[in-house]
This record gives structure tokens, sequence and C-alpha cells, in this order.
């Protein structure tokens, strides 16, 4: 089989879309491809975020996938990018160097921010969360029935 075969077969399974900028020397952007076609996969070689300890709520959400594209789409390290699946989807991140084989190219993406139709979850050493709807923070939620971890006092 020819590599352009193989391609053409992988091509098939990429069900999703990525937007991709490279930073320039004048503190800019250029971009690279504009919804080129793809596949945003967990492999063994990629790590899922740590699960919380004892105290908190939400898990570490910085997290590493790998990224199938075609072979003439390849990243360098630090450049960003912008994954989106059918169901609307967009996972924010930045690329590793990519791996190129004569078939397709493997980049991992350290996703920092995931955009759901019904908000954003936004990734980071505090996990911290957001939604449309709620823009202070966890300030502005309210635990009904739990204990507070600074205070130990419930609320009802």
């Amino acid at each position: 089989m020819t590599d352009a075969a193989m391609a053409a077969i992988l091509a098939r399974t990429y069900f999703h879309t990525v937007t991709a900028w490279r930073p320039t020397a004048e503190n800019g952007e250029e971009r690279l491809c504009e919804a080129a076609q793809c596949a945003l996969s967990r492999s063994a070689h990629t790590s899922a975020p740590t699960p919380p300890d004892g105290f908190y709520v939400l898990p570490e959400a910085l997290y590493r996938l790998s990224l199938y594209t075609c072979p003439e789409l390849v990243f360098r390290l630090g450049d960003r990018v912008e994954i989106t699946d059918e169901g609307g989807r967009v996972w924010h991140g930045r690329t590793s160097d990519s791996f190129p084989y004569p078939s397709h190219c493997v980049t991992v993406v350290e996703i920092s921010e995931v955009e759901t139709p019904g908000g954003i979850q936004r990734s980071g050493s505090a996990g911290e969360r957001t939604s449309i709807g709620v823009s202070g923070g966890y300030g502005d939620c309210e635990d009904v029935g739990q204990d507070s971890h600074e205070t130990g006092e419930g609320n009802a």
C-alpha cells in the first residue's frame, strides 16, 4: 500500500477540525491552517487529568491529548490550536513539535480550555471552571448542604 493510500484511509477517521496559529517575533500570530481535518485522541502515551485529593472538588485540568493530521500539517512547539468536534466542543491548547510519518503526523497538545455548547471549562492548576451565566467564580456559587473547607460551617 502506498503512503498516499494510507493517508487517505486515515483521513476518513478525522472527525475533528483544527485551526492553528504560530507566534511571530512581533508578538503577533500567523495563521497556519483553518478548519483542517484532524483527529483528537487520548492514547496510552498522553496523560489524563489528575484526580482531586480529599479537599479539592475539581481535578487538575491541564492534560495532553494526541492530535493526528495529514502529513503536510506539521506543528512546532508552542503553536496555538483550537480543535472542534462535530458536536461543537472546542479544545484550546498549545502544541509540541510534531512527529511526521509518510501517512500522517502526530502532535501532542496540552489542553488549557474546553468550550462546550453550554459553556466553558477552563483548565489550570487550580482547576477553575466557569460557565455561561457564572462570571465571578466560586464566590458566586452557592453550595447548599455542603460544609465550607475554610470554616467547617455548613450551608443549608
